[in-house]
Order: structure tokens, then sequence, then C-alpha cells
């Protein structure tokens, strides 16, 4: 198992979300087995630039940000993100 980082960039919440996802290898695929929010970056609606930035500690935390990933529809690219991760 590996794990690898990657950010999900939400503009319409104004945040950018960090993950650690949990990966394995079979053959020539990688399979996703875990994704675990670990601190999200408040952004200014203006600027774009980061307003504070809080780590992820709760298990209702985590749950919640995994939950509008899966909802918000950018879940394929956060796989995206992994596999060219793991590609390189």
């Amino acid at each position: 198992m590996q794990t690898v980082e990657a950010n999900w960039e939400d503009e319409e919440n104004n945040r950018h979300v960090a993950f650690a996802v949990e990966v394995t290898r079979k053959d020539n695929s990688v399979e996703i087995r875990a994704i675990t929010p670990k601190q999200v970056t408040f952004l200014c609606p203006e600027s774009n630039n980061p307003l504070r930035t809080i780590g992820v500690w709760t298990d209702s935390g985590r749950e919640l940000l995994a939950n509008q990933l899966r909802e918000s529809g950018h879940l394929s690219k956060l796989e995206d993100q992994v596999y060219a991760t793991l590609a390189v």
C-alpha cells in the first residue's frame, strides 16, 4: 500500500482541500483504497489568496469533506491526479 497527496480545488466554496489517498497496485492497475482529508485552506473570494489553513482532525470532519468531494463530481479529477502522480 502507498499513500499519495492530492488536492481538490473547491472553487465554489473558495477553498483547497488536501487529501491523503491510499492506493494499492495490482498488475497494471491502481486501486484507491481510502481518501482522507487532511487540511483545508480558505481563500479570499476576490484575490484568491489564502486566508487561513486548518487541519482536519475529527472523523466527522473527514467524512463531511469526503462526502462533499463525491457529491461535487470532482472525484474523477482527484483520481486522475493520483494516477498521474503514480505514473511518474
